[in-house]
């Protein structure tokens, strides 16, 4: 898992498809421009639906318990991923570029059961195009995630010899911090359940406090 992580588990639309690309990759790639160019804080109300951040919903277009399958409908075939006992994590990265943004979907299936429909269970993006109505992005200080949510350090996890911290909130979102105290990925997953729970992790080498 650990190739898969660019740098914590959205939606995230940073993929383009091997035909054309979809709506949400021309957004995004868009957004990364306008995000380069402008340094304010992104206020709520300029915040589309395609880049909102809702905590224990949503990323974009993604939502926690959409249908895996419609998520690679309008992202395309992923870059990478993982998969076993009815879990998956699929990764993309815009332009397919393994150093560039990631978007990652954890989804699981009920075994055995009437509805076996993968389904979107944690959001995890690493573009500073997306935004909460709060303001905050991938790029926040963590002063800024402070002052939005209630945060929990509660592990942390190496890639390339740097460390990050993952921050827990109640909300239904976690936040990637650095060792510059900036957010570098923002996890979204269902309310009661936490970023760093599932049973095929964003992180080969996550370690819990």
């Amino acid at each position: 898992m650990t190739k898969y992580m660019p740098m914590l588990f959205a939606a995230a639309l940073l993929a383009a498809c091997n035909n054309r690309p979809n709506t949400q990759q021309t957004e995004t790639q868009s957004g990364q421009t306008e995000t380069s160019a402008k340094t304010e804080v992104v206020k709520q109300d300029t915040a589309s639906a395609d880049k909102l951040i809702v905590p224990g919903k949503a990323i974009g277009q993604t939502q926690i318990n959409e249908d895996a399958a419609r998520v690679v409908q309008r992202l395309g075939k992923p870059d990478g991923g993982d998969a076993a006992m009815g879990k998956a994590v699929s990764i993309w990265y815009a332009h397919h570029d393994t150093s560039d943004y990631q978007t990652a979907v954890f989804s699981s299936r009920q075994v055995g059961t009437a509805d076996d429909t993968s389904r979107v269970k944690q959001i995890r993006i690493t573009s500073p195009w997306f935004v909460t109505k709060e303001g905050v992005h991938v790029g926040s200080a963590l002063q800024q995630l402070n002052d939005a949510y209630p945060l929990k350090k509660v592990a942390h996890f190496t890639e390339k010899g740097n460390r990050y911290d993952l921050y827990e909130t109640n909300q239904g979102i976690a936040f990637e911090v650095n060792a510059q105290n900036k957010c570098t990925g923002i996890v979204v997953h269902e309310r009661d359940k936490q970023a760093a729970g599932t049973y095929l992790p964003f992180y080969s080498n996550l370690v819990k406090y």
